[in-house]
């Protein structure tokens, strides 16, 4: 099976290199302003409150309240809430970590598991930089 060009004739049409290139006069529509008025302010509220750290459960509580007016009332910031929650909930969860991690570091220096009682002779050589209490006693 050979193949056979088939070559156009005078009447047939042929695609140029012309017709096959897109338009180059495109027209591009104008950019919508973001309209601040319709955006709820509980959810500008829910994520600045994640970002600062120390108000994480205002920002769970701003962000779940503006996910229910903007469902209600149709607002902007949906994006926003959801954010502020997400960061509010993770930083909710490393406060409970690093506190659990906390107690477990307390019991374990109070009982001795460290080698360090807290005001004992070890703890107190260990303050001074192993200067102290039973070192050059002839001084």
């Amino acid at each position: 099976m050979a193949d056979k060009k088939v070559e156009p004739t005078e009447g047939s049409e042929e695609n140029t290199p012309a017709e096959e290139a897109p338009s180059t006069s495109t027209t591009v529509a104008p950019k919508a302003k973001f309209d601040w008025s319709s955006l709820n302010t509980l959810a500008v509220v829910s994520l600045a409150s994640a970002i600062s750290g120390f108000a994480a459960l205002v920002a769970v509580i701003t962000g779940h309240i503006s996910l229910a007016q903007i469902k209600r009332t149709g607002e902007n910031g949906k994006a926003m809430a959801v954010t502020g929650l997400v960061l509010g909930y993770v930083n909710i969860a490393l406060w409970i970590i690093f506190g659990v991690f906390g107690v477990i570091a307390q019991a374990l220096m109070f009982s001795g598991g460290m080698g360090l009682q807290p005001m004992g002779p070890e703890f107190m050589e260990f303050h001074r930089g192993f200067d102290g209490m039973h070192m050059w006693q002839d001084r």
